[in-house]
């Protein structure tokens, strides 16, 4: 299935028409977590804002750690958008793919994008990761 009908799958399954715009992208609020979904040839990008960067750099290396072979990332990848001072999760998938695989995916980069949101929001001291709450632990 291609990019352009895995959002109209999603917009059915979310209850309301949702298409890809002119320039092939869409914005969905999942709750209050805005995702953008981009189409680019047979490829549709998954993208979210994790939070500001600027004064965090407390979080880079704890984020790269994160980010290594997507482990703690829900096989996304963090990145810094340095322009906009915001750290940033997205993903890139194959946009020919059945709609229930697309779903499993968006499902896992919701979760990952939400659990680096909260660690985020938490000021720099208490960012230690307890044991009984790890990111493959919300992740897997």
């Amino acid at each position: 299935m291609d990019a352009k009908r895995l959002m109209q799958e999603l917009g059915d399954a979310l209850g309301f028409e949702l298409a890809m715009s002119k320039q092939g992208t869409c914005a969905v609020l999942f709750d209050d977590d805005e995702i953008v979904f981009e189409q680019h040839e047979a490829q549709l990008y998954i993208m979210a804002d994790l939070g500001p960067s600027a004064g965090r750099s407390d979080a880079h290396a704890r984020l790269l750690e994160a980010n290594c072979l997507g482990a703690q990332s829900g096989q996304a990848c963090i990145g810094l958008d340095a322009q906009s001072e915001v750290f940033t999760l997205h993903r890139i998938v194959d946009g020919d793919m059945p709609y229930t695989e697309f779903e499993k995916i968006l499902t896992l980069f919701i979760r990952a994008l939400r659990y680096w949101k909260e660690w985020l929001s938490q000021p720099a001291p208490e960012q230690a990761l307890s044991p009984a709450a790890t990111p493959h632990d919300i992740l897997c």
